[in-house]
């Protein structure tokens, strides 16, 4: 297989509703990058060769790489993913009713502090799904009053996301198993284990043996023995709706997702979080198979960046063998919640607004800077190797001090040499980031509102928004081209 220079990756956020923006977000990058492609001789070439997302944007990201499997080509997943957000919508009561939002643009003219009609609808919306459900996303439960401290302010107000799942199983076909060889994009999702508090990588590529699995906690060794990690969950057949939901299950609006996992620490059995009637016998190599819960992956990494460029690392590196350098990465992130706002918030409405955006906005900007640290390291120490070299350092002494073993290695990672390091050399060229921004008649359950208009608004605003930040990044490249000159 020809390797290539340089991969393209998107990461899709998560942010309920908002997941609308992403779609119009994708659409203009995909006519751009295929205009691109085309200008530079590449027509046809994959508009992404890795499609990672968390939450709504995991759903959006299998939608997207199942379409690319199933025809073999990008052309029309665009359309696809935009007419899955068509058959979510619901026009709400305020979305039918022409005199809605006359009456409330009345009252915001004689009084500023009064909500416009559009911030109204988009309310009163929110606040008619979060009570009724939206039949193609979610259905509310009965209210589970409280018995262990009878206070009638703690009933718990819960919703199925079954009926997401079956939309979801109605525009993307699973399992989702994908290969390289066969120019298929690759698909990442992330999970939270609700027992362990940590979060799970879902992949579409096989491993180094050719399964396809996930191994998380901590890495074991007994008696000198490397046993392996503490849970693995294997998927031979492709990622399956199962991982998908778990990476969306919200606390505490949706119950947790269960996904059997293999788990070789005896004491995760005796805690409450996990399901210890589901428990099989040990297995000879002390695993044992059981149903664990999963929660929302943007609990932890709503921007799965991290993830994503270690597992592109481990996947050249590991499965592929590159020794040296794996191909460079062209990143672009769909920010669905503001990092900045200019106004600060007076109403109660607006602070829980921003609060919510500040919990779940993009955080990858220290993850970037670390990145490209360990990438700086690296050369300084290739290139100090190589000085030794030259300078007559003996070569069995450098080499023996390379396959030497790390002192420290963390719990969670298995133990390596000074020379595994070194190898597999990962570059980032760009990370792109199309930012979603609030505007006037924004609301703080803006995640709720599917309504047939806001999801409309929402894909034209994340269309034009793409275009403008690509834009911009053609302009920068244009300027950088200059400069060097």
């Amino acid at each position: 297989m020809e390797i290539p220079e340089k991969e393209r990756a998107i990461v899709l956020q998560g942010g309920g509703s908002l997941g609308a923006y992403e779609a119009g977000a994708y659409k203009a990058l995909y006519e751009r990058l295929s205009e691109k492609d085309t200008e530079e001789g590449r027509k046809g070439r994959s508009t992404f060769d890795i499609v990672a997302g968390t939450s709504i944007g995991a759903i959006n990201a299998a939608v997207l790489v199942s379409y690319v499997v199933e025809n073999s080509t990008y052309d029309g997943s665009a359309e696809r993913l935009i007419d899955f957000w068509k058959y979510l919508s619901k026009e709400s009561m305020a979305d039918t009713n022409p005199f809605f939002k006359p009456w409330w643009d009345y009252w915001h003219a004689i009084n500023r502090e009064i909500a416009t009609g559009e911030a109204a609808r988009r309310y009163f919306s929110a606040k008619e799904f979060a009570i009724f459900g939206v039949p193609n996303v979610f259905f509310p439960h009965g209210p589970t009053r409280d018995i262990r401290f009878y206070d009638s302010e703690n009933t718990w107000y819960r919703y199925s996301n079954e009926p997401l799942r079956r939309s979801l199983e109605r525009f993307a076909k699973f399992p989702i198993a994908t290969n390289k060889e066969d120019n298929q994009p690759r698909l990442l999702l992330v999970a939270v284990d609700v027992a362990d508090g940590i979060p799970v990588t879902f992949d579409s590529y096989p491993k180094e043996d050719g399964t396809r699995k996930t191994e998380y906690g901590r890495f074991i060794s007994y008696n000198n023995r490397e046993v392996g990690f503490e849970h693995v969950v294997h998927y031979d057949h492709g990622i399956t709706s199962d991982q998908v939901m778990a990476s969306g299950s919200f606390p505490v609006n949706f119950d947790f997702a269960r996904i059997e996992v293999e788990s070789y620490s005896s004491e995760q059995t005796s805690s409450q979080q996990v399901d210890s009637k589901t428990y099989s016998t040990v297995t000879a190599n002390g695993y044992r198979k059981g149903m664990r819960y999963f929660w929302d992956g943007g609990l932890m990494t709503n921007t799965p960046l991290l993830q994503l460029v270690i597992l592109h690392r481990q996947y050249w590196w590991r499965v592929r063998g590159l020794k040296d350098t794996v191909p460079r990465l062209g990143i672009c992130v769909i920010n669905l919640h503001p990092k900045k706002q200019t106004e600060i918030p007076t109403d109660r409405d607006g602070v829980i607004n921003r609060n919510n955006d500040i919990t779940f906005s993009d955080r990858t900007q220290q993850e970037e800077t670390m990145l490209l640290l360990i990438s700086d390291y690296v050369d300084l120490i290739r290139e100090l190797l190589k000085v030794a070299e030259e300078k007559g350092v003996d070569k069995n002494f450098l080499s023996n001090l390379l396959n030497r073993k790390t002192n420290f290695h963390g719990e969670f990672l298995k133990p390596r040499r000074f020379q595994d390091i070194l190898e597999g050399r990962f570059q980032i060229d760009e990370i792109i980031r199309v930012n979603r921004e609030n505007d006037l008649d924004t609301i703080s359950n803006k995640t709720f509102d599917f309504s047939s208009e806001t999801i409309k608004l929402l894909l034209e605003r994340g269309y034009y928004d793409a275009l403008d930040g690509f834009e911009e990044y053609k302009r920068s490249q244009t300027s950088k081209t200059a400069d060097s000159n």
